[in-house]
């Protein structure tokens, strides 16, 4: 007699139940040994912490076999948890490598056990130096003659409840219209990421994002305006590796660090790839690959022919670039025709070929 796999609940709630104790119990341990591998360096038991990560990487892979996902929603978050953790490992090991070690000077220094918490959990390395984090620069305006003002405008609560404003105007227009469409999916993230932040972040730090109205480029885009939570997984495991290896043969400095930046964004490309497959469809996972890519090679053309200057067509043809790639990536992915119509209870659904 053959067996079939229990059906899918059509609540999503009643599936998380079902999916969810199990699939964490099991992500646990090679979150553990996560843990362990960045404590033995954090002890400078170097050779104990690298051995550490491949245990660890075959974990990661094993839980999604013992403890499977069957629901769609679910299984993205647990990738997107799973690919952060091992982006965060392989960054800190990279770090050690190349004697960049992150140094704690959030206050007094913690013990090891501690410490090596806090560095696998703190995304933004607030609490050390260096870290990659770029805050974006306060504008002059509004309130010029006021700079206290100004802060309060600029301040992550008054920007979210903008964000959160604009949002729901977008949300009130014609949503198959992909440009509409795809720019309320940007101010989506921004405000869901922003509504974290809020709650998850220290006294110290700095802005999750910059208000998405004042990009005017792609570079200021990527650079001041979208979150900075996975800039140092790029800048350890894209950025610096491509230009080691590119600067070893040779090429002009320009050609490089362009390279470089295509990379960083390409490995987001295939972070999201990853993360979404679940709830995409092979052309769109495709798709988000493309985006991004596509996004580093703009970009690096941007600033090859306007540099820093700042002028409004700069902003227009940016806007038109970003808006036309991200309404041709959501014209395959399965998103709903805005919020309101999204099938909320039936998210752990099969999703379409």
């Amino acid at each position: 007699m053959t067996s079939h796999p229990p059906v899918l609940e059509e609540d999503f709630l009643a599936q998380l139940l079902v999916d969810a104790p199990p699939a964490i119990a099991v992500l646990l341990i090679p979150s553990f040994f996560a843990y362990l591998s960045i404590y033995a360096l954090v002890r400078r038991w170097v050779w104990t912490g690298r051995l550490l990560v491949v245990p660890t990487l075959v974990l990661f892979w094993a839980s999604k076999v013992v403890a499977p996902v069957r629901c769609r929603a679910l299984e993205a978050e647990f990738n997107f948890g799973a690919a952060i953790a091992i982006m965060k490992l392989l960054e800190l090991h990279v770090l050690e490598f190349t004697n960049a070690f992150p140094s704690y000077t959030g206050g007094k220094q913690p013990r090891p056990s501690l410490l090596a918490l806090i560095l696998f959990t703190e995304l933004r390395y607030e609490s050390f130096t260096p870290n990659p984090i770029r805050p974006w620069q306060l504008p002059k305006y509004p309130f010029s003659s006021s700079p206290e003002k100004r802060r309060f405008f600029y301040s992550e609560p008054i920007q979210w409840v903008i964000h959160v404003s604009i949002f729901i105007l977008l949300q009130c227009l014609p949503q198959h219209i992909l440009p509409v469409k795809a720019l309320g999916i940007i101010f989506a993230i921004w405000n869901i990421w922003t509504a974290l932040e809020l709650v998850l972040r220290y006294r110290n730090s700095p802005p999750l994002f910059g208000p998405i109205y004042l990009a005017d480029s792609l570079a200021t885009f990527w650079t001041e305006t979208w979150h900075n939570a996975l800039a140092g997984p790029c800048l350890s495991l894209a950025y610096m590796p491509t230009t080691f290896i590119l600067s070893r043969l040779r090429l002009p400095r320009s050609l490089v660090r362009s390279c470089a930046i295509v990379a960083s964004f390409a490995l987001m490309g295939v972070f999201h790839m990853y993360a979404m497959a679940p709830i995409l469809s092979d052309e769109g996972m495709r798709r988000i690959v493309i985006f991004f890519v596509a996004n580093g090679v703009c970009t690096v053309i941007e600033v090859a022919f306007w540099g820093k200057k700042r002028h409004w067509v700069r902003a227009v043809i940016a806007w038109t670039i970003e808006l036309s790639l991200a309404s041709w990536t959501v014209a395959k992915c399965q998103v709903a025709d805005g919020v309101l119509s999204a099938d909320w209870r039936g998210l752990c659904r099969a999703k379409v070929p």
